[in-house]
This record gives structure tokens, sequence and C-alpha cells, in this order.
């Protein structure tokens, strides 16, 4: 019977821990923009198997202490509100297959042909992150 208990009270304790890491928003197209493919792959091709989130996921990161969380939060939000002198511009969060923690800034446009062009670069701000 006890170890029956123990069993029981172990595999709580596993599923407990599983459940305790950081909770990531999987990034969407809301807006059904026709940028937001095109921008995934780009993204996807410069970092290879990498996970991409909503910038605001960088609230759920428990690692990283919460005033540098809340002021990055602060200022993604306020850059995404600015009018964009690309097409389509957003933050992405990233996290690469080394488990280290990016954001990424990219740019798209339309060019005279209808094709997108799009332009990822990490920003500065992912030395907070890791």
């Amino acid at each position: 019977m006890k170890k029956i208990l123990k069993g029981i009270l172990a595999l709580g304790l596993i599923s407990f821990l599983a459940g305790c890491g950081d909770s990531l928003i999987k990034a969407e197209n809301k807006d059904n923009s026709p940028f937001f493919n095109p921008a995934i792959e780009k993204i996807k091709s410069k970092y290879p198997n990498c996970e991409i989130y909503d910038y605001t996921s960088i609230k759920n990161l428990s690692h990283v202490d919460s005033k540098i969380r809340n002021s990055l939060i602060q200022f993604y939000t306020r850059e995404s509100q600015e009018k964009p002198l690309s097409d389509y511009s957003k933050y992405f969060l990233i996290k690469t297959n080394e488990n280290k923690y990016k954001i990424i800034g990219i740019d798209c446009y339309k060019e005279k042909n209808n094709s997108i062009n799009c332009v990822p670069a990490e920003t500065q701000d992912s030395k907070y992150l890791n």
C-alpha cells in the first residue's frame, strides 16, 4: 500500500513540475494579414527549428526580472502601435533550438510585382532574455 501511495505522489509531483514551465503564446495571424505567413517563413529560414511566439509572451518568462519584462512589453507595445514605415511591421519572441530567446522585429514590403519581401532583424534587447 505504501509503494502505491509513493508512486501516486511521485507521479503527481512529476506532473506538477512538467506543468510549471513558461506559458508562451504562439504567434497567430489575428488580423488575417497577407504578410504574416511570409514573415513567419522568413524567420524560420533564418532560425530553423525555432518556436515563434507573440512578443507579449515576454511577460511569461519567469527567469527574466519582472522590471525588465514589464519595460520590454511597454516598449514593444508602443513600437507596435506607431505607424510603420513598411507595409507590415511586427515583433515576435522566438525560442531557438539552443533554448535561447530572441526578440525579432520584421518588416515586410509589397514589391512592384506584388511579391512580398520580408526583412527580419534581432533586436538588441534579446540580451536581457537569457
